[in-house]
């Protein structure tokens, strides 16, 4: 009850009192005489009345406050109900969230394990101390244990030292390879991955290492490199043995060209001197196939030498020019030289490489040209000079042009291939062991150089090709500048 209401109850019980007081007051100072009177009656009546008046409207009082009370307590009542099945929903909504995602994580957890699970792969957890918290299946049966006896017990690799550095912690990410065996001692290699697990905060929580089987490829990589070896062993021996077979051919063959030569200075009738003259000249074939072979031989085998001397380009040139001059004569060819300005007089190259490179390509010339003639033109890119400060580095651009029969489209990619040729049907008229051009290409490879060719059917073609050389800085002869013309039947 709270203190107005007390207030209030105490005034009205001091009231009652007062007039039960009075009512008792009156009655014992009334007399006989004035106790029968009628205003003694009312006065009486009227003080019980008010006093009954004020009692009841207490007691009506009490009575709705006490209604109010229920009815305030009912009220929270239903308050605190409506509150209490709120949050029992809000509860409710939660664990079933909760579960959700529990159910969510157990098949996540569950595909996770799956993927894992069927992995060949050897994958395991571990540790900063490197102690197993999880390993796979295929972990398990290579090492010929059960997983829950390796849970716990130290990483092989951590042991070995593979993943323990001399100061600090375990790398966070590292690839590298270990050669082990299984529980059946069979050798294996595997290339292991390794990597830190980290939580949302970057903290290392532990580590995966995942083991790949390489030792098919391994087994494979060294099995081919053992075969490349042999290849290589048995291509040098083959140059070794050509090398050898060629010098020993090349003797009894000058023999032969050596006594064909003194039996043509013997008198022969016409017929034994034209005999004499095809042995001279397939003793010369035969000597020019040979020194092919060895020369092919050597490039193939890294065994030829490119000298570095001095000498004339333009002799050089004449030398090759004048060689072949009475061949072009008796084909009616004519044979034509350009040097550009700013050619060098003397260069520094391989005098003996270069003719051989002129040689092949001039030679193919006439032979595959009927009528026209072959142009032959350099031309030169000067480069830097040397730190001696003496020489300075050019590149030589030679052309060589012809007229004759041309090269199909879809031969023109074997021609750089030993002993492939343009015509190999069995009714070919010209020569050659298709060695020349090789040959060519492999020199001007050694030299610094390339080699390409241009050609159409019909219309001739055009060799190009490129070596890199010197010359001495501040030579006193100026460069060439010259063409020279040869009419058909003129020699070069």
């Amino acid at each position: 009850m709270s203190s107005l209401q007390s207030r209030k109850s105490a005034l009205l019980f001091a009231l009652v009192f007062a007039l039960l007081a009075a009512v008792v007051g009156v009655m014992a100072q009334a007399s006989e005489q004035d106790r029968i009177s009628p205003q003694y009656y009312v006065l009486c009546l009227s003080l019980i009345g008010c006093i009954l008046l004020i009692l009841a409207g207490y007691v009506w009082d009490r009575t709705l406050m006490q209604r109010l009370r229920d009815l305030n307590k009912t009220s929270s009542n239903v308050t605190l109900l409506n509150d209490s099945d709120e949050v029992h929903d809000e509860v409710i909504g939660l664990a079933r969230q909760i579960e959700r995602m529990a159910q969510s994580l157990q098949k996540l957890e569950a595909s996770y394990r799956a993927v894992v699970e069927d992995q060949v792969d050897l994958i395991c957890r571990y540790n900063a101390s490197g102690q197993l918290s999880f390993v796979n299946g295929a972990y398990a049966r290579f090492v010929g244990r059960k997983r829950q006896e390796l849970l716990g017990q130290p990483f092989a690799l951590c042991t070995a030292g593979l993943l323990t550095p001399k100061d600090g912690p375990l790398p966070e990410a590292t690839t590298f390879e270990h050669e082990w065996h299984d529980a059946g001692e069979k050798r294996f290699i595997h290339a292991w991955t390794h990597r830190a697990i980290k939580d949302s905060g970057g903290t290392i929580i532990e580590y995966q290492a995942v083991g790949h089987d390489v030792t098919t490829r391994k087994e494979a990589e060294h099995a081919l490199l053992s075969a490349k070896e042999a290849a290589e062993s048995a291509d040098r021996a083959k140059s070794e043995f050509l090398a050898i077979v060629s010098h020993e051919i090349r003797t009894p063959i000058n023999g032969v060209i050596g006594f064909a030569k003194l039996l043509h200075d013997t008198p022969l009738t016409p017929e034994q001197r034209t005999f004499a003259d095809m042995i001279t000249s397939s003793g010369r074939s035969l000597e020019t196939l040979i020194s092919d072979i060895l020369d092919l031989s050597k490039i193939e085998a890294g065994k030829l030498e490119i000298e570095h001397a001095p000498f004339s380009l333009r002799d050089c040139i004449d030398e090759t020019l004048h060689l072949f001059g009475p061949r072009a004569r008796e084909a009616g060819l004519s044979i034509k030289t350009s040097v550009a300005q700013g050619v060098p007089v003397i260069i520094n190259s391989d005098h003996g490489r270069l003719r051989q490179i002129l040689n092949n390509l001039v030679g193919n010339a006439i032979k595959f040209t009927e009528f026209g003639g072959i142009e032959v033109s350099v031309e030169c890119s000067p480069g830097i000079a040397h730190p001696n400060g003496v020489t300075r580095g050019v590149r030589l651009h030679f052309t060589v042009r012809d007229t004759g029969i041309g090269i199909p489209a879809e031969k023109i990619d074997q021609l750089f291939r030993p002993f492939s040729q343009v015509d190999t049907s069995a009714k070919r008229r010209r020569g050659g062991t298709g060695l020349g051009l090789i040959i060519a290409k492999r020199l001007c490879e050694r030299m610094g150089g390339a080699i390409s060719v241009e050609s159409r059917v019909g219309e001739g073609s055009t060799f190009y090709f490129a070596i890199q050389a010197d010359y001495a800085i501040g030579d006193s002869r100026d460069p060439f500048n010259s063409t020279a013309a040869k009419s058909p039947g003129t020699p070069a």
